[in-house]
């Protein structure tokens, strides 16, 4: 229970940061709406197996999981938690708010979803 309050806490300020980030990258807002990528369970986004990504949408969206990198591993030293855990914690927080409809996302066993109107995101078993 603390630490799932504590991770809520962590989220907030994180969030602040990486939302913003990824608002002014066209490229990858574009590249969600086309479902080529999605937010994944570990904090960072990912490549939907079977889309056709190009070296400038890879390059992106490896650009913007270094900026999430970096910000996590900020944000947990400031928090004395591991980066994992600050990863984690954003996670939880992208799952349940950020993930619209239509927009894919990776589960905690690995498996690509897609939310719907009728199906809400899986939330990964560590967000409590």
């Amino acid at each position: 229970m603390i630490r799932a309050l504590a991770a809520a806490a962590l989220t907030a300020a994180t969030l602040a940061l990486v939302a913003p980030a990824m608002a002014q990258d066209a490229t990858l807002n574009q590249a969600v709406d086309a479902g080529l990528i999605g937010e994944q369970a570990d904090g960072y986004l990912g490549f939907v197996p079977g889309a056709n990504i190009s070296a400038t949408l890879r390059g992106r969206v490896e650009a913007n999981n270094i900026q999430r990198r970096q910000l996590y591993t900020r944000r947990a030293a400031e928090r004395n938690v591991s980066v994992n855990e600050m990863a984690a914690a954003v996670a939880c927080e992208v799952f349940e708010s950020r993930i619209g409809v239509g927009e894919r996302y990776r589960d905690a066993n690995g498996q690509w979803r897609q939310r719907t109107a009728t199906q809400p995101v899986v939330m990964p078993p560590f967000c409590s």
